[in-house]
């Protein structure tokens, strides 16, 4: 009786003693091929449907920066009706996105874009209400971070008011007006 056993070394043998009793690297090996096997069919699509996706987030996100970085196509008197659209949507907020519905630092209330508003009480007002209203949205951001937990508090809901009414008093002293409604 031989107790001895042969070691052949050949790369058959080896492999056949890999696959008998298999090492956690040759089970990874082997899993990984099975599932590149499987969901390679399926790969094109995926990564032509990712592309497209991030395709779409880009153009929207180009589409919404151009509509808030230029205000060359954007008359003064059209400032107000934003801004009040803004702020009450804020004093409604029910999550962080109504709260943060825009920065009052860039688009309209950019420095640049103030600058070519005409001269007077009315511009002023708006820079005016442009750096409270960024003010307010910082100080109480805190207050509406989480969707669950959305609450603007009422101090913040009347220092946007103060700001709004300020910039309807500029609105109405330069001599502009909301447009009519048909029922009115």
């Amino acid at each position: 009786m031989n107790l001895s056993f042969d070691n052949n070394t050949s790369r058959s043998a080896r492999f056949r003693r890999e696959l008998r009793n298999p090492s956690m690297l040759t089970i990874l090996i082997l899993t990984t091929i099975v599932l590149v096997v499987v969901l390679a069919p399926f790969a094109p699509k995926w990564i032509s449907t990712t592309k497209g996706s991030f395709d779409a987030m880009a153009k929207q996100k180009e589409i919404q920066k151009a509509s808030m970085s230029s205000f060359t196509a954007v008359i003064p008197s059209q400032i107000s009706p934003w801004l009040s659209v803004q702020t009450n949507t804020m004093i409604n907020a029910e999550g962080p996105l109504d709260w943060q519905v825009v920065s009052f630092r860039t688009g309209p209330c950019a420095t640049e874009n103030l600058t070519q508003l005409p001269a007077g009480k009315y511009s002023t007002s708006i820079a005016t209400a442009c750096d409270e209203l960024d003010e307010i949205q910082q100080l109480y951001s805190g207050n509406c971070f989480l969707a669950s937990n959305c609450h603007v508090p009422e101090e913040a809901k009347q220092k946007i008011t103060a700001a709004m009414d300020s910039v309807w008093e500029a609105f109405s002293d330069a001599g502009f007006v909301l447009p009519y409604t048909e029922e009115e």
